[in-house]
């Protein structure tokens, strides 16, 4: 053990204080999309408008949940999720399904297999596929083989499905103003994915505004769209 650490184990015992790795000090960052359901994870009941509890999970349960973001309504439904995540996650995930798979990309082919195309999304055949939640995004692929290889490398196959949901969202033309300051957009806007969303903005320096608030950005998404 190096010096400093063993003066610092001893200055715990000197002093009674217990003794922590620095790593388990170290909060866990939110991986993937922000948790935008207007419901809580446990009870099901309208989350705050504060934004209620957060958790972000921490893979002990489920590694592929490390970075998860999750949101309660109070305290005692976040301490009922930590007890048993897994009773929760799979009505989570239902929950994610049935507010996203209205807007995915039509355009959008499997992720993975990119020659494959997907059933409409919006179509009868919706969930003719193989759907996947990850870290609170909707993720449509054609296969098995596919879902193992996405899970090697989420954040890869994530860029294919936001650069649909930009495109489509382009193509439509009706993000007109900056969704920060209200100001038009220009030929040059900059335009990304909030939860699921295409959010564009004025500048990239407004960006990291929208991003710290993304409760906030899709209500003005939604009612200006």
């Amino acid at each position: 053990m190096p010096l400093t650490a063993v003066a610092c184990v001893l200055t715990a015992l000197l002093l009674g204080q217990p003794q922590t790795s620095p790593a388990a000090s170290t909060p866990v960052e939110r991986i993937g999309a922000p948790y935008l359901l207007d419901v809580c994870a446990v009870s099901g009941e309208r989350i705050p408008a504060d934004g209620g509890v957060v958790l972000i999970m921490d893979g002990t349960s489920d590694p592929a949940q490390t970075g998860r973001e999750m949101r309660f309504c109070c305290t005692r439904c976040k301490s009922a999720f930590e007890k048993d995540p897994g009773k929760h996650v799979a009505k989570v995930d239902a929950l994610v399904v049935a507010d996203q798979l209205p807007r995915y990309p039509a355009s959008a082919p499997c992720l993975v297999m990119t020659d494959e195309a997907m059933p409409d999304p919006r179509g009868p055949d919706a969930k003719d596929c193989k759907m996947v939640v990850w870290n609170n995004r909707l993720v449509r692929l054609c296969c098995k083989r596919c879902i193992r290889m996405f899970r090697a490398d989420p954040a890869k196959y994530v860029a294919v499905l936001d650069a649909a949901v930009i495109r489509e969202a382009k193509a439509a033309g009706r993000i007109k103003t900056c969704v920060v300051n209200g100001r038009p957009l220009h030929d040059r806007a900059n335009w990304f994915v909030v939860g699921d969303r295409a959010a564009a903005t004025c500048c990239r320096g407004c960006q990291p505004k929208a991003m710290a608030a993304p409760r906030g950005t899709v209500a003005k998404l939604d009612s200006t769209t």
